[in-house]
Parts: C-alpha cells; structure tokens; sequence
C-alpha cells in the first residue's frame, strides 16, 4: 500500500511541475507565414536576478509550439524554467508536422522525420530553440499555461548572460548554426497566444 501511495505522489509531482499538454491533433494545413524579426542592438548591459544581460538583438516571432520542456534543477533554472522548440512556414503545418516527432533533452532538441515535404536543412532553418527568461512574474504565470501546438507571439531581446561565479551562458543570433550556443536565450517581455 506504502507503494502505491509513493508511486501516486510521485506521479502528482510530476504533473504539477513537468506536465505540459498538447492540442489535439488536426489536419490544418494553415501556416505561420512569417519567420523571426531580429535586429541588433547596441551591447547594452543590465542586471536582473543577480547576473548580467548582455544585449544582442531585439527578436520577435510568430510560431507554433512544437515541444517544450521543464527545467528545475540546472544551473540556468533561477532564470529560465522552460525552454520551447518554436516553428514557422512548413514547420507550423500540422499536415508536415504529422510526421515529424520532436523531443528535448538538457535544453537542446531533436526530431524523426517521416516526411518527404521537408529536408532537415529546412526544419533546421525553420525551427527554433528558445530559452526563455521572463522579464515579469505576470509572463512566468502565463508561460505555466502553454500548450503544445499553439501559435504563440514572443517578443524581447537576445542576450548573453554572465554569472558572478563565472560560468556564462551565449546566445545565438544565427537561425542556421548548430552545436553549443546554437539556441536562443530570449529575455521575453511580451508573450500572447495568438491561437
């Protein structure tokens, strides 16, 4: 019985603190039409929750939710809490996404494609991982609603973080690099579900 009832809390936890849920699936083949808005910015620094941001480029995007994940216990949680695997063009189109499986692991992502629509040099360029920090406790709350499978609007700035202890966290400000500091660690100050 000791069993079962440790199993039960266990699963509630996760829950709680892990689960996300996704849209039901559709064979829409409507598309976000629009990729990133990024310009840069002159390196700007300020401090927020006891690192330094280093300004890289405003951005802003219109996307579909393809994955997103949790994080609690790295040493980037204080800040970000979750990261999202965005979309855009053929990667929003649920009739491509339909064979296409994505899935993340110590923030960064991959996918399994079935699809003959699209190349990974495409979904490569048309996706995109993101690190998000949010800049008010209004979008933290907000963040713990998301669905997988919606369209979101995200808007801030991309920036380099530095820690007092040393260790330093670089964003990209490349949609078509690869490797360490390929992802986008997005300061987010505006955030709505647009779908």
């Amino acid at each position: 019985m000791k069993i079962i009832i440790f199993i039960l809390i266990l699963a509630g936890a996760w829950y709680h603190f892990y689960y996300i849920a996704t849209l039901p699936s559709s064979n829409s083949s409507e598309t976000v039409d629009t990729g990133p808005f990024q310009y840069s910015t002159p390196l700007k620094k300020f401090e927020f929750k006891d690192v330094t941001l280093t300004e890289k480029a405003t951005f802003a995007l219109t996307a579909k939710i393809l994955s997103a994940e949790r994080y609690y216990f790295d040493r980037h949680s204080k800040l970000s809490t979750m990261n999202i695997v965005a979309g855009w063009y053929n990667l929003s189109n649920n009739l491509i996404l339909n064979n296409i499986s994505f899935s993340q692991s110590n923030r960064s992502y991959e996918w399994q494609s079935h699809s003959e629509a699209v190349n990974d040099q495409e979904i490569l360029r048309t996706t995109s991982n993101i690190h998000l920090i949010p800049a008010t406790d209004d979008i933290k709350q907000q963040l713990k609603r998301i669905k997988i499978g919606q369209i979101v609007y995200l808007k801030g700035i991309l920036v380099d973080v530095d820690n007092p202890s040393g260790w330093q966290w670089k964003t990209s400000v490349s949609q078509t690099d690869t490797g360490k500091n390929s992802s986008e660690i997005l300061y987010l100050t505006e955030f709505e579900v647009v779908e």
